[in-house]
């Protein structure tokens, strides 16, 4: 799984599908109806992550971070067993949980995203 083109040690992934929709009632026929109209779809993603031994001005989540920020447009692949996917995401959010165990920097981050 790649984000911006940085490969992430990734721990956990979910995926949010969301179809967006118009609904109004009718009579169609002499008989009561709930019309939907499709207007598309809303795709998220939460990636969880861990960095190990990576100085923060290096680190995935501080780039994410900034570019989160920025509102800059990214790319997001996922190639594995499960699904192939290739598309553009923003970065709406992020979580960093970072730990100092015996000298190593260790982060667990996650990341939630939004396609484009």
């Amino acid at each position: 799984m790649t984000l911006d083109g940085k490969t992430l040690d990734c721990k956990g992934l979910h995926e949010d599908f969301e179809v967006v929709n118009k609904q109004n009632d009718v009579w169609y026929l002499g008989v009561y109806r709930r019309l939907v109209k499709v207007r598309g779809v809303v795709r998220k993603w939460s990636v969880q992550c861990v960095e190990n031994g990576v100085n923060w001005s290096s680190s995935q989540a501080k780039d994410f971070q900034d570019k989160g920020a920025a509102g800059t447009i990214v790319t997001f692949a996922i190639t594995d067993q499960v699904r192939v996917l290739s598309t553009t995401v923003y970065i709406l959010a992020m979580t960093i949980d970072a730990q100092d165990l015996a000298g190593k920097n260790i982060r667990h981050f996650t990341v939630s995203l939004q396609e484009v």
